[in-house]
Protein backbone atom coordinates (compact mmCIF):
# COMPACT_ATOMS: atom_id res chain seq x y z
CA UNK A 1 0.00 0.00 0.00
CA UNK A 2 1.33 3.44 -0.88
CA UNK A 3 0.35 5.13 2.37
CA UNK A 4 1.95 2.57 4.66
CA UNK A 5 5.30 4.40 4.54
CA UNK A 6 3.63 7.61 5.75
CA UNK A 7 2.06 5.80 8.71
CA UNK A 8 5.38 4.60 10.13
CA UNK A 9 6.53 6.25 13.34
CA UNK A 10 9.49 8.12 11.83
CA UNK A 11 7.33 9.56 9.02
CA UNK A 12 4.34 10.80 11.01
CA UNK A 13 5.54 14.41 11.16
CA UNK A 14 6.08 14.43 7.41
CA UNK A 15 2.67 12.86 6.82
CA UNK A 16 1.03 15.46 9.06
CA UNK A 17 2.77 18.29 7.22
CA UNK A 18 1.77 16.84 3.84
CA UNK A 19 -1.84 16.42 4.97
CA UNK A 20 -2.06 19.98 6.23
CA UNK A 21 -0.53 21.32 3.01
CA UNK A 22 -2.94 19.25 0.92
CA UNK A 23 -5.97 20.54 2.83
CA UNK A 24 -4.64 24.10 2.57
CA UNK A 25 -4.13 23.71 -1.20
CA UNK A 26 -7.79 22.83 -1.52
CA UNK A 27 -9.42 25.19 0.97
CA UNK A 28 -7.41 28.42 0.82
CA UNK A 29 -7.51 29.13 -2.96
CA UNK A 30 -11.21 28.29 -3.13
CA UNK A 31 -11.91 30.50 -0.12
CA UNK A 32 -9.89 33.35 -1.59
CA UNK A 33 -11.68 32.98 -4.93
CA UNK A 34 -15.10 33.00 -3.29
CA UNK A 35 -14.24 36.00 -1.09
CA UNK A 36 -12.77 38.00 -3.96
CA UNK A 37 -15.54 37.12 -6.43
CA UNK A 38 -18.52 37.81 -4.20
CA UNK A 39 -17.23 40.44 -1.77
CA UNK A 40 -13.98 42.18 -2.63
CA UNK A 41 -14.34 42.62 -6.40
CA UNK A 42 -18.08 42.24 -6.92
CA UNK A 43 -18.39 45.77 -8.34
CA UNK A 44 -15.57 45.40 -10.89
CA UNK A 45 -16.25 44.73 -14.56
CA UNK A 46 -14.64 41.25 -14.56
CA UNK A 47 -14.60 40.00 -10.96
CA UNK A 48 -13.73 36.42 -12.01
CA UNK A 49 -10.40 37.59 -13.44
CA UNK A 50 -9.43 39.35 -10.22
CA UNK A 51 -10.66 36.47 -8.07
CA UNK A 52 -8.77 33.94 -10.20
CA UNK A 53 -5.56 35.95 -9.99
CA UNK A 54 -5.79 36.18 -6.21
CA UNK A 55 -6.60 32.46 -5.94
CA UNK A 56 -3.44 31.70 -7.96
CA UNK A 57 -1.40 33.91 -5.65
CA UNK A 58 -2.90 32.15 -2.62
CA UNK A 59 -2.03 28.72 -4.07
CA UNK A 60 1.55 29.84 -4.71
CA UNK A 61 1.83 31.12 -1.13
CA UNK A 62 0.69 27.72 0.17
CA UNK A 63 3.25 25.92 -2.01
CA UNK A 64 6.02 28.30 -0.93
CA UNK A 65 5.09 27.77 2.72
CA UNK A 66 5.26 24.00 2.28
CA UNK A 67 8.66 24.20 0.59
CA UNK A 68 10.04 26.49 3.31
CA UNK A 69 8.72 24.17 6.01
CA UNK A 70 10.26 21.17 4.25
CA UNK A 71 13.67 22.85 4.07
CA UNK A 72 13.50 23.79 7.76
CA UNK A 73 13.12 20.14 8.74
CA UNK A 74 16.01 18.64 10.60
CA UNK A 75 17.99 16.20 8.46
CA UNK A 76 18.67 12.99 10.35
CA UNK A 77 20.66 11.20 7.64
CA UNK A 78 24.02 12.92 8.07
CA UNK A 79 27.16 10.86 7.70
CA UNK A 80 29.41 10.89 10.75
CA UNK A 81 32.76 10.17 9.11
CA UNK A 82 35.30 12.89 9.80
CA UNK A 83 34.18 16.08 8.07
CA UNK A 84 30.38 15.98 8.17
CA UNK A 85 30.04 18.76 5.61
CA UNK A 86 31.82 16.69 2.95
CA UNK A 87 34.94 17.51 0.99
CA UNK A 88 35.78 21.15 0.46
CA UNK A 89 35.57 22.17 -3.18
CA UNK A 90 35.68 25.36 -5.18
CA UNK A 91 36.14 28.57 -3.20
CA UNK A 92 36.06 26.64 0.10
CA UNK A 93 38.97 24.34 -0.78
CA UNK A 94 42.13 24.86 1.28
CA UNK A 95 44.93 25.80 -1.08
CA UNK A 96 48.32 24.30 -0.36
CA UNK A 97 50.45 25.92 -3.09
Amino acid sequence: MAFSALLQKQNRDVARKLGIATICMFVIPLGVFYFCYHIAFAQKKYPENWAGAFAIVAANIVVAGYVIAAFKEEDDTTMSRGDEAGPRVGAFKLRTD
